[in-house]
Order: C-alpha cells, then structure tokens, then sequence
C-alpha cells in the first residue's frame, strides 16, 4: 500500500516495531462515525497500544471548522489517493511489513476487529481470528 500522509510520511512506516491501528475516515463522515473511532481511542486508553487517526484527504474549510469545534483528535491526512467517501471509516492493522489487515464501512458502536480484541487478544491474535473466520 503507498499511501502517503500530508508530512510525506509511508503509511507502511507508522508501525515502527510493533503493530498498530490506523482508522481512515472521510472529513465528511468524521460525526457519523464518531462511535467507532471513541471505541478505538478506548481501546488505546486501555492498551496501551498506538491508534492513528487519518483523514481520507484534506479536509475543506468548513469540516476543519467542525473538527475543531467538535475537538475530534486527527493524526494527519492522506495524500495523492482517493477514497470514496462511502468506504470510510477503513480500519488497517499496520505491522513493520505493511498492511497486514483492512476492513472497510465500519461504523459502531464496534467492529469485527474491535470485537476480535476483546479478551485481552494482542493485534496479530485478532487479525489470526479474523482470517481464520475468513473476514
């Protein structure tokens, strides 16, 4: 996957040792789907283990007036690739090798992956689970 963020950073390169959760969301969608991203930075509070949250693009004036109003945490934006709105929010699990798990249209209050991770799973026992289960 070479998406790009707006510093110029790989998205490959987020995971620098360990696995993380990266949710990509559309600026246009971020209220809709804020219950999947207040359950992942739950889930961070509680694991201890890094969420990225990336916009899909550049927000337009308007949605950086709602995000900051809203107080909606955001890690950076992606760069020269188009999501279709539709597909957001898109949860990644990047290890130092690269995406190694992507689910799409996640909206709360859970997902898949969420769901995956309770019982105290690490990130590779949830995404083992998952392919398993054939997601």
């Amino acid at each position: 996957m070479d998406w790009t963020l707006s510093d110029g950073t790989p998205i490959g390169e987020l995971a620098r040792t360990d696995p993380i959760v990266a949710v990509v969301v559309d600026p246009s969608q971020c209220l809709r789907c804020s219950s999947v991203l207040a359950e992942w930075l739950e889930w961070e509070r509680r694991s201890g283990i890094s969420v990225e949250l990336l916009l899909a693009r550049k927000p337009e004036e308007e949605e950086e007036r709602i995000l900051r109003a809203t107080g909606m945490r955001t890690d950076g934006y992606l760069t020269d690739v188009r999501i279709e709105a539709q597909r957001t929010p898109i949860e990644l699990v990047l290890d130092t090798g690269g995406v190694i798990f992507r689910g799409e249209r996640v909206y709360g209050p859970s997902s898949p992956l969420l769901d995956a991770l309770k019982d105290g799973r690490s990130l590779r026992e949830a995404v083992d689970v998952l392919s398993d289960a054939g997601t």
